[in-house]
């Protein structure tokens, strides 16, 4: 491995474009996790005080429903993420009624509720930004540079 990437072959322009492509949506998809898990950290901090590892693990959960409703149904992403929200919600709603002290404190079904909702609608705004970025991003890189 160390050798291909020392002395790199050479690649057709489909391939560089392709690994490019791959970096660009990794790099988005990381900068989108991450954004969702400070915005939940700092609203669960505020609204429902969990812990950093607690909103990580719901946030882990949310990505992989959100992964599995996206291959799942084949259809437009607004229809997608209408099937996701109650998902969400309810995953979010039972993941904060965990027992724990700061949590015994804060029983109310309603600010629950609240923070469920919250909870649930910030991974598809981030989804939607980073894809709104990674558009704009993405018409400003050419690859004429590179010879077919």
């Amino acid at each position: 491995m160390a050798v291909f990437l020392a002395f790199p072959p050479s690649a057709c322009a489909i391939e560089v474009g392709c690994f490019c492509t791959f970096v660009f949506v990794s790099a988005m998809f990381l900068c989108g996790v991450g954004v969702t898990l400070l915005v939940k950290y700092a609203l669960s901090k505020k609204l429902w005080r969990l812990s950093f590892r607690r909103t990580s693990f719901i946030t882990f959960l949310e990505v992989v429903l959100l992964v599995a409703i996206l291959i799942l149904l084949q259809t437009k992403f607004y229809l997608r993420v209408l099937a996701y929200l109650p998902l969400a919600f309810l995953l979010n709603y039972a993941m904060t009624t965990a027992r724990g002290p700061a949590l015994q404190e804060q029983q109310a079904p309603k600010r629950r509720a609240a923070m469920a909702a919250l909870s649930c609608l910030v991974l598809p705004v981030a989804v939607q930004i980073m894809a709104w970025l990674a558009t704009v991003l993405s018409n400003m890189i050419t690859l004429t540079e590179v010879r077919v």
